[in-house]
């Protein structure tokens, strides 16, 4: 599976409708994700210019931007999805690319 992170700011509409179906919407989101065989990881809820930071893991990019279409027509949410590596990878990554010790 490979990770990926999303940037989320709620909508005008998001926030009008938060108290009443603000818990129900965070499930749907989850939940629509695992439909499409990815997980949620972990969601922290931000200050700031994004209201959440996401971590997901899809088996693909296409799969991700399923989730990310069908998250965001529910209409309450405007998301960015990216592809992420760890800092393990990262490091692998750019040592087979300029070498060590570069």
């Amino acid at each position: 599976m490979q990770t990926y992170v999303s940037l989320v700011k709620f909508t005008q509409h998001g926030l009008q409708t938060m108290k009443e179906k603000g818990i129900e919407r965070a499930e749907m989101v989850k939940k629509n994700a695992k439909a499409l065989g990815g997980k949620l990881i972990q969601a922290y809820y931000c200050l700031g210019e994004y209201d959440v930071v996401a971590i997901w893991e899809f088996p693909d990019n296409k799969t991700a931007m399923k989730a990310a279409v069908m998250n965001a027509s529910l209409g309450h949410i405007e998301i960015k999805t990216m592809p992420a590596i760890s800092r393990d990878e990262w490091k692998t990554l750019l040592q087979n690319t300029i070498g060590k010790g570069r």
